[in-house]
């Protein structure tokens, strides 16, 4: 093909293969255009143009750290609020009565407990080294702390409220059951990581969780 002479109103001839050396080399939206007028699917091309950005891993590596001890800790939210809500007994005038709202508090921490671990489950992979382990070392001590308390709480509905001294006996023997179990302090778990103590200073839940603290009912 003879090349077409320059001047106003006679553009330069482009010759297919250079065109299409120069979309595969390139990809710029220009030389698409070259290649769409002369005929040429540039879905041909795609393979060897830019990837898109992908979006960041919600868990693991390269993941958020902010955003991944911020989900550990709201699953500790989960059992810390209903421990922290405390039955109050002014207005309660006699032993079943009161027998009740123990009961209904411990299964409140029970039930806590059980969710937490299901949402700490569910938290994925750290993104940073340390994480998945300090998330087991949490996990098992929710497992015990359930147990415990599922202890205690047997003693409670054990109590028979209609022998005063016994009842008395057996709820104390189970208030000082609760007072030695010990919670898990998820932040200093996270400590470990440089990485993850910064991030849970960021973090809204582990900002809550800290505020509250997660001492054990008793």
């Amino acid at each position: 093909m003879r090349p077409a002479q320059s001047g106003a109103g006679s553009p330069r001839a482009v010759r297919p293969a250079a065109a299409v050396l120069l979309a595969a080399g390139l990809l710029t939206a220009p030389a698409l255009l070259v290649v769409a007028g002369l005929g040429v699917d540039p879905g041909i091309f795609a393979a060897a143009g830019p990837s898109r950005s992908a979006p960041a891993p919600t868990e693991g590596p390269g993941s958020d750290p902010v955003l991944w001890v911020d989900r550990v800790c709201g699953s500790l939210l989960t059992f810390t609020g209903p421990a922290l809500a405390q039955p109050q007994f002014g207005d309660t005038p006699d032993l079943p009565g009161i027998k009740q709202k123990l009961t209904d508090y411990l299964n409140g921490i029970v039930t806590g407990l059980q969710q937490s671990r299901t949402q700490l489950g569910q938290v994925g992979r750290s993104p940073v080294g340390g994480g998945d382990e300090a998330v087991a070392r949490i996990n098992d001590v929710l497992v015990k702390l359930e147990t415990d308390i599922t202890a205690a709480k047997a003693k409670v509905d054990s109590a028979d409220p209609d022998d005063p001294r016994a009842f008395l006996a057996t709820i104390t023997d189970a208030e000082n059951q609760l007072g030695q179990i010990s919670a898990p302090d998820a932040l200093a778990d996270l400590s470990a990581s440089p990485r993850l103590q910064k991030a849970a200073a960021k973090a809204a839940n582990c900002q809550q969780l800290s505020s509250q603290g997660s001492d054990p009912p008793g």
